[in-house]
This record gives C-alpha cells, sequence and structure tokens, in this order.
C-alpha cells in the first residue's frame, strides 16, 4: 500500500473512531448526565427552552435521544433528532449553540445551506431549519459572556465556519465532557473539575466564534422567500377546511407561480402542495394525540382539507408509520 493509501485509511479510520466517540454508544444515564429517548410526539420537549418547534417530515426508524449535562453558568446537551421541519427562536437573554458532530450537510436555515457549520442563535430569530435527514448535533445553552466575540452578537442567527483544527477539538471537548459524565460523575461534584470543564468548553467555544468574528451576522439572500413561505402558511391556517391550488396561494401571496415554488424549495426542500399537506397532516395528528373528546378521525381528517378518507389513511401511514386509527386509540388508552 502506497503512502497516500495509507494515510487515507488512517484517515478514515481515525473518522470512524471519532464517529463512535461522538454518537450515544458510549453513553448512560448517571447522577449527572440526563438520557432521555423521545418520540416525535414528545420530542417537543426538549426545544421549549428555546421557543422552538418541530415539524417531522418522516418518522423512519431513527432513534431519538437527548443526553443533558447542567453545568454553573451554562447547559451541554447532545441531541440525535429525525428528518423535520423546525421553527423558532425565542432566546429571551440568551444564546444557544450548535456544533454539528456527524458529517450531515444536506440542512438548510432560512434557505441558507449550513454544511458543516456551527450556529449560533441569539435573542429572537425567525427561523425555519430543514433537515431532511436525522442529525447528531450538540446544543450549548447559556447566557453570552460580556466580553468579545460574544458581546457582539446581535438578534438573529449567525453561521461560523471555523477551520478543522479548530472545529475539532470542540468536537472531542464536547464529547469527552458528556463521557466523563456518564462514567466518572463524581468528578464533576468536585467544584475545581467542574468549573475547569466549563471553562474549556467555553474558551474552544471563543475560539471558533473569533473565527469568522469579522464576518457579522449571516445574511441570506433567501430573506425574501422566507417572508414569502411565511405569507403562504399564515394563509394555509386561515382555514385549514380549504386546499387551495398554488396559482391561488401565489396570487393571494402577490407573487408569481414560479416565485411561489422557488420560495418554498428554497426554504422548505419541497413544493408548496406538499408542504401544505406536510403542514395538515402533522396538525391532524397533534389534535389526534390530545384524546378522544368529540374528534374522530373523519372529523379531523375533513377539518383539515382531506376529503377522501382513504387517500388520507396512506398519506397518514406513510408519513407516521401508522393509521390515524391508531394514533387516536394509542391516546384514549393513555387517558384511562
Amino acid at each position: 500500500m502506497d503512502q497516500g493509501h495509507l494515510d487515507t485509511a488512517r484517515d478514515g479510520a481515525r473518522e470512524l473512531a471519532t464517529d463512535r466517540l461522538m454518537s450515544f454508544q458510549e453513553l448512560k444515564p448517571s447522577s449527572a448526565l440526563e438520557l432521555r429517548a423521545y418520540d416525535i410526539d414528545h420530542f417537543g420537549e426538549t426545544e421549549r427552552y428555546a421557543g422552538a418547534s418541530s415539524m417531522p417530515l418522516s418518522v423512519g426508524a431513527t432513534a431519538i435521544m437527548r443526553a443533558r449535562l447542567s453545568l454553573p453558568t451554562l447547559t451541554l446537551s447532545l441531541v440525535k433528532t429525525f428528518p423535520r421541519i423546525v421553527r423558532g427562536y425565542q432566546l429571551t437573554n440568551a444564546a444557544a449553540v450548535v456544533v454539528p458532530m456527524d458529517h450531515v450537510t444536506s440542512a438548510r436555515i432560512n434557505g441558507q445551506s449550513m454544511g458543516r457549520s456551527i450556529v449560533v442563535l441569539t435573542g429572537s430569530s425567525d427561523c425555519l431549519v430543514y433537515e431532511p435527514e436525522g442529525r447528531l448535533m450538540a446544543v450549548v445553552y447559556l447566557s453570552p459572556p460580556q466580553r468579545e466575540p460574544w458581546a457582539q452578537l446581535g438578534d438573529g442567527y449567525r453561521l461560523v465556519n471555523p477551520p478543522s483544527d479548530v472545529l475539532a477539538p470542540l468536537r472531542r471537548l464536547i464529547s469527552v465532557t458528556l463521557e466523563i459524565a456518564a462514567h466518572d460523575p463524581d468528578f464533576l461534584n468536585e467544584p475545581m473539575s467542574l468549573t475547569a470543564v466549563e471553562q474549556s468548553l467555553l474558551g474552544t467555544m471563543d475560539a471558533a466564534l473569533r473565527t469568522s468574528a469579522s464576518g457579522g451576522p449571516a445574511s441570506s439572500a433567501t430573506d425574501g422567500y422566507r417572508r414569502i413561505v411565511a405569507d403562504m402558511e399564515r394563509l394555509i391556517r386561515q382555514d385549514l377546511t380549504v386546499w387551495p391550488r398554488t396559482p391561488e396561494l401565489a396570487a393571494q401571496v402577490g407573487v408569481s407561480v414560479r416565485t411561489l415554488q422557488s420560495a418554498t424549495q428554497a426554504i422548505c426542500g419541497m413544493s408548496p402542495h406538499r408542504y401544505s399537506r406536510v403542514l395538515r397532516l402533522w396538525s391532524v395528528r397533534k389534535q389526534l394525540r390530545i384524546g378522544p373528546g368529540r374528534r374522530s378521525v373523519k372529523a379531523c381528517a375533513i377539518a383539515h382539507g382531506f376529503w377522501h378518507l382513504s387517500e388520507f389513511a396512506a398519506s397518514y401511514r406513510a408519513a407516521f408509520g401508522e393509521l390515524p386509527s391508531e394514533t387516536l386509540h394509542r391516546a384514549m388508552r393513555e387517558a384511562i
């Protein structure tokens, strides 16, 4: 094997080791580390602190997990997600730093490719994040320190693209910190150790933010598209029993059909018709999950513009892996 192939093999082995380290394989619950599994109906519990909400695009076999470690001035989480659209954020006097821990590069925020960027969210952000694949990410939630580079952050989001020699140490530090919390929680009971761990995390994040501190807040060329999608969604939600065609939606939004299609594809990764269907199916599921009351599958379907019940049932099953009647029956059993 020549040197080039040898280097490639070594890099591959190193990457596999990193993937294993940066997953949930080495984690277990402890007195310091909270470890929980979620389904799509309860994942929202993990997002409330950030004023965000997720809408699933598909269920699949993805295990939804969260590990959470509380430190004196910040919270560190590792989250394994599912294909989804995320809306948010409302972070009062706080910031969230999202660090990619896998090799997924398909996600977009307000139509802007995220690639393998770190995302920094502060204050109030009108964001729509499109994640067509499940992701593994670390989320650090904190009150921004009153020093550079944090002090210059304004409301909104910023994409930070540190070089690999800055990103890799941050990812390793996050992984090692969580593994210590899982396997040696007593270490974190010592005040000096706890402070040292937190300061290491803050210092490494400082270094990552400084790599693009002069770049200013992220601004996407698709800001106009984001407003168009928001207007379209408001119109859809005004009366879910009516399912307007794309030309009608475009006329009400005040743009051409092509512009509406381009905006929805750029921001949501799909056509206006499909986006409308995803919104309605998720809204139906939330109603069915509330429990029986006066609700029925038929009533919920019609209230959301699904007049052909067999087609609705097939679409619902394709989206959530079960029939709507199964969702309702489970909610009824849980209510007993």
